[in-house]
């Protein structure tokens, strides 16, 4: 967010928290805090935390999209480094324990087979870390991983008020959109809403209508 004056009415209980808070903080810092500093950084807070709440009700099953939520390997990887994970790729399967995910994200190659352990081949990290994870289980200390190629690639278009965007990246709008969300109410939030959602989904074509 850039710096700007935050359009925001609080209660006059949360105004005068929010007094004590500050007057504590630039005692603390030794300089002036602003109250809008303070709100922009508590919207940060909740955004980052949201998102997390939000992919987690996804990935875990808890929702049901129309598509299913999609991430790389990388990121699944990064999220699960300390885990040991078995994926069932287009290239074979890849058994992967700390050590090994490690020499996998700094971009070294890993080990696949076809079914057989002892018919290895080379699995390079530019193949497997931009694979989209279809699906991902826990079972008996495993994370069980299905994935295809194409999902690094994909492009993502958004209409908003007749407004057509497109994006380089999913995460890209869905910060874009968590953002708006959080900043507005009433109808035009729920824009922002049905938006975000659609791009939790899983969905490349997006619009604000109703999900």
């Amino acid at each position: 967010m850039g710096k700007k004056n935050l359009n925001i009415k609080l209660p006059e209980s949360m105004l005068d928290k929010l007094e004590t808070i500050r007057r504590e903080r630039s005692r603390q810092e030794g300089r002036r805090v602003s109250r809008n500093s303070l709100i922009e950084e508590a919207i940060e807070e909740y955004l980052t935390a949201a998102e997390k709440f939000l992919e987690g009700l996804f990935q875990e099953g808890t929702l049901e999209p129309d598509q299913p939520y999609r991430i790389t390997v990388r990121e699944f990887l990064g999220r699960h480094a300390d885990d040991r994970i078995s994926m069932m790729t287009p290239g074979g399967y890849v058994d992967l324990d700390k050590t090994q995910t490690e020499r996998l994200l700094s971009g070294q190659t890993v080990k696949a087979h076809p079914g057989c352990r002892e018919d290895f081949r080379d699995a390079p990290a530019e193949e497997l870390l931009p694979q989209g994870v279809l699906s991902a289980h826990l079972r008996d200390g495993v994370w069980q991983l299905l994935t295809d190629t194409g999902c690094g690639t994909e492009t993502i278009r958004t209409v908003c008020y007749d407004t057509e965007d497109i994006w380089k990246s999913r995460e890209q709008a869905k910060q874009f959109f968590l953002r708006a969300m959080a900043s507005s109410e009433g109808s035009e939030k729920e824009r922002y809403t049905n938006l975000y959602m659609k791009l939790m989904m899983g969905m490349n074509d997006c619009d604000d209508s109703e999900v």
